[in-house]
């Protein structure tokens, strides 16, 4: 791999600095990973939405394997309420989770949520943008517990 790739990679996985994200993880394969995230998108109402494995377009490109995949999991009622309360929500959906496989294990790293209050504070939406943070912390909670 070449040295700049690498470092490129590791910054875009790192995300911005003053944005914590959400990071659990678990002893599973990749595969195992994505069928717990849709198990517990499922019993909080949401659907996988679609899963873009970034991995095989670096491999056919003659990059190693970085083992990560995009995963969008969302549902219609939670569009329909951001569209209502405030449009610039919908940026947020579907929610993002980057999977990462890590020697045994699947990372899963969902954005911080909270540099967007600021964009939100007056905004009808401020107590959607917080229910949809809640609601990431619990799916991933799900996740683990699968």
């Amino acid at each position: 791999m070449k040295p700049w790739l690498g470092l490129l990679c590791a910054l875009w996985l790192a995300g911005p600095a003053v944005a914590a994200p959400y990071m659990v993880s678990k002893r599973v394969d990749l595969r195992q990973a994505l069928d717990d995230l849709t198990l517990a998108a499922s019993n909080h109402e949401m659907s996988l939405v679609k899963v873009q494995p970034i991995d095989s377009a670096l491999v056919k490109r003659g990059y190693d394997n970085p083992h990560v995949r995009i995963a969008f999991v969302g549902n219609e009622t939670a569009v329909r309420w951001a569209e209502a309360a405030d449009p610039r929500l919908l940026n947020l959906l579907p929610i993002r989770l980057s999977l990462v496989q890590r020697g045994d294990e699947v990372v899963v790293i969902a954005d911080d949520l909270a540099p967007w209050a600021q964009e939100f504070k007056d905004s009808p939406g401020a107590p959607l943008l917080k229910a949809l943070e809640a609601e990431i912390k619990s799916l991933l909670d799900e996740f683990v517990r699968q």
